[in-house]
């Protein structure tokens, strides 16, 4: 069964939003209840307050015999019983209840001292200042009950959230190592296959087909792409080719003119003088025709097999053997004077397919010949590379170089120093080939005075065939 990337994530950010739902939801609880308080803290700020004024002019009146200051006292003190009243939850909302009914008996009994003394006069105040001193100590004792209780919430709340960040972090590291396993582990093994494709690798055994959907399709868009290039790379290559072939047409003529010539007066002789030969002399130069004509023979294989479209099928051959074919369909482009060293070891082997090397050798032989203005020389060079266990190849010329700042360049796709004259695919092309089998191509080159290619083919290794 196939899973989504998308409900993975999806499910990553709902398991983070829940708890983080829950703690924001318990800390609006908390701060709601400490708010609650603080209105509470106000009410009964207002409730001392009024009380204490309400004593105020008690005292006053006790002192002075001002019975305004009596009505004064009476109407703060009902306006505490006012408040309490429109609270109707005030009592609820105050744990130690038996503190809340005292203070509201006390409240009546002050008033009603106030009621008497306004009625009878001061002799009913006997009992009206103790009244009032309980009933202030009782407010203040409500109040730091409200406050401890305030304080005590604070610090609950900070406790809590400390306690919920804990598990917020512990969750959002689970869960944050869940989308690693899940959803960055398919992305990273992702990464090593078009990693693979960078190195020149085609991704296939370290790409187990994925059970997520998305990767799934962009696995499958990736391999059609990947046929596509590989239908479009083959395309170039085959193409670049042909017209590779075109210009050595005139010096492939040339190589079969010689032995067609040499066969034509053969039998030109023969056929003048066939009664008068002697029997071994005609047999030699029957045998010279043979030679001539499996010469011409090599000349036009070696042509229709640079030309032929094959998959990659590396063999060990001889190294020499292979330069001098290659050279062969080199010379169309070779002046009088340009001229060609080939110093190679004659029982050196070296494990390549045979097609795709020597294209990759004759772009380099025309290249160092276009680099070459009016005269000058090539040199091929080899050795055997005992410390990497393989073949090195050395192609170098006296011509213009290569400057410094596009050396890096020289490798890429359709860049090209030679404006209209090429098309930007040859060197391309000849670095493609040697990754192929495994190889590395390198370069020294200084402007004016030459540049040497250097060749590493391992040796006998696996080599895709696609």
């Amino acid at each position: 069964m196939k899973h989504s990337l998308r409900l993975k994530i999806q499910a990553g950010f709902f398991a983070l939003l829940v708890p983080l739902t829950i703690s924001l939801f318990l800390f609006y609880l908390g701060l709601s209840s400490i708010w609650h308080r603080i209105q509470l803290l106000e009410v009964l700020d207002d409730i001392r307050e009024n009380i204490l004024e309400a004593r105020r002019f008690e005292k006053n009146f006790l002192l002075y015999r001002h019975f305004d200051d009596l009505i004064k006292a009476k109407d703060f003190a009902n306006s505490v019983l006012s408040k309490i009243q429109k609270n109707e939850n005030f009592h609820l909302k105050i744990p130690n209840t038996d503190l809340i009914q005292a203070f509201k008996s006390n409240l009546s009994k002050y008033i009603e001292h106030l009621k008497n003394v306004e009625i009878s006069g001061i002799e009913e105040a006997k009992d009206l200042r103790e009244v009032g001193k309980r009933l202030v100590d009782l407010s203040n004792k409500i109040r730091e009950q409200e406050v401890l209780i305030i304080d005590k919430t604070f610090k609950s709340l900070i406790h809590y959230l400390f306690i919920l960040v804990i598990v917020a972090v512990g969750i959002m590291i689970g869960v944050g190592y869940l989308i690693s396993q899940t959803v960055i582990g398919p992305l990273q093994d992702l990464e090593k296959c078009m990693r693979e494709f960078v190195y020149g690798q085609r991704p296939t055994l370290s790409c187990p087909e994925s059970q997520d959907k998305e990767i799934a399709s962009v696995m499958k868009t990736f391999y059609i792409m990947l046929d596509e290039l590989d239908a479009r790379k083959e395309q170039l290559v085959q193409s670049r080719k042909l017209a590779a072939l075109g210009t050595l047409l005139s010096g492939v003529a040339h190589e079969l003119n010689t032995p067609l010539s040499n066969a034509s007066s053969t039998c030109q002789i023969i056929l003048e003088d066939l009664d008068e030969l002697d029997p071994d002399v005609l047999k030699e130069m029957i045998d010279q025709i043979d030679k001539e004509i499996w010469r011409a023979r090599d000349i036009v294989k070696t042509l229709l097999d640079f030309s032929r479209n094959k998959n990659y099928e590396p063999q060990n051959w001889l190294l020499s053997q292979l330069i001098e074919e290659t050279l062969i369909m080199a010379r169309a482009k070779l002046s009088s004077k340009i001229s060609i060293d080939v110093d190679i070891p004659q029982n050196l082997m070296i494990y390549v397919d045979k097609q795709r090397f020597q294209q990759a050798l004759l772009n380099l032989i025309s290249n160092a010949i276009d680099a070459i203005d009016k005269e000058g020389k090539i040199k091929i060079y080899a050795k055997e590379d005992k410390d990497r266990y393989g073949v090195s190849i050395f192609v170098e010329d006296n011509g213009c170089g290569i400057p410094k700042d596009i050396q890096d360049k020289i490798f890429d796709p359709f860049f090209s120093t030679k404006g209209t004259k090429g098309t930007g695919l040859g060197l391309y092309i000849v670095n493609e080939i040697v990754a192929r089998h495994g190889g590395t191509i390198s370069l020294e080159s200084e402007p004016k005075k030459g540049t040497k290619f250097c060749l590493f083919f391992p040796y006998k290794r696996e080599i895709s065939k696609n």
